[in-house]
């Protein structure tokens, strides 16, 4: 699970600055920060803009999840929680396998 929002130390800074071809994602999980804390670092202190993911479709929500395999145990991270929600509308698009099974074992008496 990344950390909160908030100042970042001074080796994290040096990091950042130190791997300018590293996308955003790539940081924030080297750092275990967020995504929005890392860009905005990159933003406001050096002045351009880091590239964000290279290809969202290629992220998916379960590749966020905070995991510990070891003891079986999965956690939704707020990045996984902000994807799900941006994509949510493509997802009830694309799943229609059960959108017709819907069955009324025992109709209302009227």
């Amino acid at each position: 699970m990344s950390k909160k929002t908030g100042k970042l130390t001074k080796v994290e800074k040096f990091y950042i600055d130190n791997n300018p071809n590293s996308n955003i994602l790539d940081l924030a999980k080297d750092l275990n920060r967020t995504e929005k804390c890392i860009s905005n670092y990159v933003e406001k202190d050096t002045g351009h803009t880091a590239p964000t993911r290279d290809n969202e479709d290629e992220s998916s929500v379960s590749d966020l999840m905070g995991r510990k395999e070891d003891r079986g145990v999965t956690i939704m991270t707020q990045a996984a929680s902000e994807l799900a929600d941006e994509t949510r509308p493509q997802r009830i698009e694309e799943t229609s396998r059960y959108k017709n099974s819907i069955h009324i074992i025992k109709e209302k008496d009227e």
